[in-house]
């Protein structure tokens, strides 16, 4: 029993200090179990991915994040998606006016300000301005003096105007146009294209008069009227330089050349005196402008012009009966029922 009991205990004291070592063992047996199955999975990863990805030693390729692109290249990319776009809504309307494509004739196709891209950020800056020069005087920014800039701008208006008025008459004698459609049209060699030309840069000009407006601030003279005219007539007359460059319309700029002559001797005459007695007929030679042109448009979609497109005939007519009577709502609200109200307070001071 006592052998026993010493092999027990030599037993006991084997384990108790034996122990730590088996406990390191088992510790590290694991940790190898542990690393042969991770290298395992890397290696099935290996057989699977693309070996240069995942070769021992070589570290993963970086993952690069896109970079944002400069203002410049933005600004870059805009501007060229917008003039994809309005190259491509330049054909379609010019086809849709003339299917006959006779347009593409012209030889003033590539001027400064033929295309419609140009135009149309023209006429939308012009309206951006109408409101944001409105907002911006109207918050407390004082009115400018434009008179020095109206002293000269108006008389350059005057010599423009009677210029092309005087010329266009000649050229329209010299070639035996009549005052009635349809005159000849000629597509290659336009008798009146540099002069339709010169017509519709000047409606471009006369952007100025809005400017004079809003920096000065006349509010009265700012009216819807005022606005249509000039973006509308801006835009017609680019379509009139791209398709009916040639022919009947050589009477327009006659007729509005003429009037815009005597308006821009008006406002020059004004600068220096207030007593004008013919102001008020300067609007009734403005109505009579477009009676006339009101009736050469009827000829014109009558008659069918062969070398004017039909559909150019058309908007013309109703463009102009739109001025029209714009016009006379301008002319009965500031002339007839004006001049009616002064009375009707007398008379109502009589009677009492």
């Amino acid at each position: 029993m006592p052998q026993y009991s010493a092999t027990a205990a030599s037993i006991t004291s084997f384990r108790v200090q034996k122990s730590p070592v088996i406990c390191i063992r088992q510790r590290r047996l694991f940790h190898f179990n542990f690393a042969y199955r991770v290298t395992g999975i890397m290696l099935d990863l290996c057989s699977l991915a693309p070996s240069s990805h995942f070769r021992f030693g070589t570290p993963p390729p970086r993952t690069t994040l896109p970079a944002h692109p400069a203002p410049t290249a933005m600004a870059s990319a805009l501007l060229e998606s917008y003039k994809q776009w309005a190259d491509g809504m330049d054909v379609m309307l010019m086809d849709w006016v003339d299917p006959t494509l006779r347009y593409r004739l012209s030889p003033m196709q590539d001027y400064f300000l033929a295309d419609f891209g140009t135009v149309f950020a023209f006429c939308v800056g012009y309206l951006t301005f109408v409101v944001v020069g409105t907002l911006v005087m109207k918050s407390g920014m004082p009115a400018l003096n434009t008179a020095p800039l109206q002293f000269i701008y108006n008389p350059i208006q005057v010599v423009l105007c009677s210029y092309m008025t005087v010329e266009t008459i000649l050229q329209a004698r010299r070639n035996d146009y009549s005052a009635t459609p349809c005159n000849a049209f000629n597509h290659e060699n336009p008798v009146m294209g540099n002069l339709m030309y010169i017509f519709y840069l000047s409606k471009v000009l006369d952007f100025c008069d809005t400017f004079f407006i809003v920096m000065g601030k006349k509010w009265k003279q700012l009216s819807v009227l005022h606005v249509y005219h000039h973006v509308t007539v801006f835009f017609c007359y680019w379509a009139n330089f791209r398709t009916s460059y040639d022919g009947d319309l050589y009477m327009t700029i006659v007729l509005n050349g003429g009037v815009h002559a005597i308006m821009y001797m008006y406002y020059f005459v004004s600068s220096h005196t207030r007593q004008i007695w013919w102001k008020p007929y300067l609007t009734t030679v403005q109505m009579i402008q477009f009676l006339l042109m009101n009736a050469q448009g009827y000829l014109m979609v009558s008659r069918s012009c062969p070398g004017m497109p039909y559909k150019i005939s058309v908007m013309y007519l109703i463009y102009v009966q739109s001025l029209f009577w714009l016009f006379m709502n301008f002319f009965i609200v500031n002339y007839c029922l004006s001049s009616r109200k002064p009375k009707a307070v007398e008379a109502e001071k009589k009677t009492l």
